[in-house]
């Protein structure tokens, strides 16, 4: 996240646009994944020691396709 920031501070200040909006897309989607991440760890919290729970978690997280992080079956 750190070094796509620095980019983009970069390009605002070099005033360059075109860059600026090419890498709008690469911060929508570590956004997307840093949500997706997160999520993830908060079942892990929840599960804490229940058994099977990390079972149910590699499942979820097995249906995901790439590009689809909401867990949902395309």
């Amino acid at each position: 996240t750190g070094l796509i920031n620095e980019l983009v501070e970069l390009a605002l200040a070099e005033h360059d646009h075109a860059t600026n909006i090419f890498l709008q897309w690469f911060v929508s989607e570590q956004v997307e994944e840093e949500e997706s991440v997160t999520g993830v760890l908060e079942q892990l919290k929840l599960m804490g020691e229940a058994k099977g729970g990390l079972f149910m978690i590699d499942r979820e997280l097995a249906k995901r396709s790439p590009g689809n992080t909401s867990g949902e079956s395309e």
